[in-house]
């Protein structure tokens, strides 16, 4: 199994999303998305965002497979988009993160799943306290993630805005150039 957020890199994402939506801005019209490019800049980017993973931890559940070997395997139920389990954050935090995998079309909705061997005589209260640490690891390179992405969301909101306004500072020119020209020569 996979150690997770060691896949993909948030930055990459960020850069996509940054790309795509510059080629957007630079397709508004004067008319239309232009006469209120913060309202329309905000829209979008709402619109865009990333589905990042929110856990359900209160809703983990437990389980032991039947090998020989005693694993136990917490689930733990999430929201938003599984990819971000492999995507790696700029900063990550200093808590190493857990070896798991996720399944998106599990019985009860996606599911996290972080598995860990034991001894034979291990009690409740050990298996408790790793899965606690573990998901713990999980949600504090998630938050890294969740930091970056409010980052990135602002830059890209100024930047954005800036551009907008310069498209239509530059389609007013030209409007004003092509009713001075009129027709003729």
């Amino acid at each position: 199994m996979p150690q997770l957020f060691t896949v993909g890199r948030f930055a990459d994402e960020t850069s996509r999303r940054r790309t795509a939506l510059t080629a957007q801005v630079l397709q508004w019209s004067l008319d239309a998305e232009l006469t209120d490019p913060v309202r329309c800049v905000d829209d979008v980017l709402r619109a865009t965002a990333p589905e990042l993973l929110r856990l359900r931890r209160a809703e983990a559940t437990f389980g032991t497979g039947t090998a020989a070997r005693l694993t136990v395997t917490v689930r733990v139920p999430f929201d938003g988009d599984g990819r971000f389990f492999a995507t790696r954050p700029g900063r990550p935090p200093e808590a190493e993160p857990p070896v798991g995998d996720w399944d998106r079309w599990a019985d009860d909705g996606p599911v996290l799943r972080l598995p860990e061997n034991f001894a034979h005589d291990v009690d409740a209260d050990t298996v408790r306290a790793w899965a606690a640490r573990a998901v713990d690891a999980v949600e504090a390179h998630l938050e890294a993630l969740r930091a970056e992405e409010a980052e990135e969301t602002a830059r890209l909101s100024a930047d954005l805005v800036d551009l907008a306004r310069r498209r239509a500072a530059d389609l007013t020119r030209r409007r004003a150039l092509t009713a001075e020209l009129g027709t003729g020569i």
